[in-house]
């Protein structure tokens, strides 16, 4: 008669369940703490670029959690619904009278190696 021991495979099983709960448990934090940042950013950018024309448009930047079942997802950007927020292509773009701003481009160089360290160092935890 055989005997199979799989013991093993079980532990190793439990192990990738639970590094599977806790990255689940931990990328919602994570991204939400950079979808902030990223929004502070450019909020922080239009402040100072918008002028007087624009002094609403840095508020109308908002950040709004996209549900999703298996992934963490923000969208950060100007609200149409605000104040002065259809105004946000213009400014990030710029227009026939308008040089371009690139607030939420700044904002989003700035703020993406801190986002990957973050994540490389979460994952590592996972190991």
């Amino acid at each position: 008669m055989a005997e199979l021991d799989a013991s093993e495979l079980l532990a190793i099983s439990e192990y990738v369940e639970d590094g599977a709960r806790r990255a689940a448990e931990g990328a919602y934090p994570l991204v939400r703490e950079h979808a902030l940042a990223l929004q502070k950013r450019w909020q922080d950018n239009a402040r100072k670029t918008a002028g007087r024309h624009g002094k609403h448009y840095p508020r109308s930047i908002t950040s709004e959690q996209i549900y999703a079942e298996d992934a963490a997802i923000w969208e950060i950007g100007p609200d149409r619904a605000r104040k002065q927020g259809s105004m946000g292509e213009g400014f990030e773009y710029g227009g026939p009278y308008q040089p371009p701003h690139l607030d939420g481009q700044r904002a989003a160089v700035a703020t993406e190696p801190e986002f990957n360290a973050a994540v490389d160092a979460f994952a590592r935890t996972l190991l």
